[in-house]
């Protein structure tokens, strides 16, 4: 987001903003694409592109959801190049993440991720804006040009639709029964936010 208002940012501070940015960008980049390659390279030209308007950004603006907003647009960008979606890397969770105890098993890791993975793109980018990169509904709704009322509603639908995803799975499992597919609305928040807490490191899914 830009405004009229204010001194421009100085080249310092700019680009020690956006290095602190760029693991939130990475991760927020991962969960759209689900590839670590192409994340990086959305990453970089979000950089790039952020950097080249630095003249037109001040002072008091908000810079990260205007950066969460070029690299969303970067990745449809691309995806409309591309014509094709991105395919989830082979066994990437288990590579980058440590799972949370909520989640008891690889298989529900999996089933989550695939359920994520379904949602439509409003709904996915709804979901993971304001769960797991913490944005509220208004600044979501700034990112993806809509009204605070509409992500919402793509937040609601999300959440239902992979609760929905995981007590189907769970039940074909033999656990849990109908009545208990409540049971995953309590978790499902913190389950989402840890799966997109992407690190630098690597983990073992348990």
């Amino acid at each position: 987001m830009m405004t009229d208002h204010g001194p421009s940012l100085s080249g310092l501070a700019f680009a020690d903003e956006l290095e602190r940015l760029i693991p939130e960008l990475r991760a927020f980049a991962r969960g759209l694409c689900r590839h670590t390659d192409l994340a990086d390279d959305l990453v970089q030209d979000t950089c790039l592109k952020a950097w080249s308007a630095i003249d037109s950004f001040r002072t008091g603006a908000a810079m990260r959801p205007w950066l969460f907003r070029i690299l969303r647009n970067e990745f449809y960008q691309y995806s409309r190049r591309a014509w094709r979606s991105t395919p989830l890397e082979p066994d990437h969770a288990e590579q980058v993440l440590v799972a949370p105890e909520c989640l008891e098993s690889k298989s529900d890791f999996r089933i989550m991720q695939r359920a994520i993975d379904a949602l439509p793109p409003q709904q996915r980018d709804a979901l993971l804006l304001v769960v797991a990169a913490g944005f509220t509904y208004q600044e979501a709704g700034e990112i993806c040009d809509c009204s605070d009322g509409t992500i919402k509603s793509r937040v609601s639908r999300a959440r239902d639709a992979v609760v929905h995803q995981m007590t189907q799975a769970g039940m074909g499992r033999g656990q849990p029964q109908p009545s208990e597919g409540a049971g995953w609305t309590g978790d499902l928040d913190g389950m989402i936010a840890y799966i997109e807490r992407l690190a630098d490191s690597p983990g073992r899914v348990a």
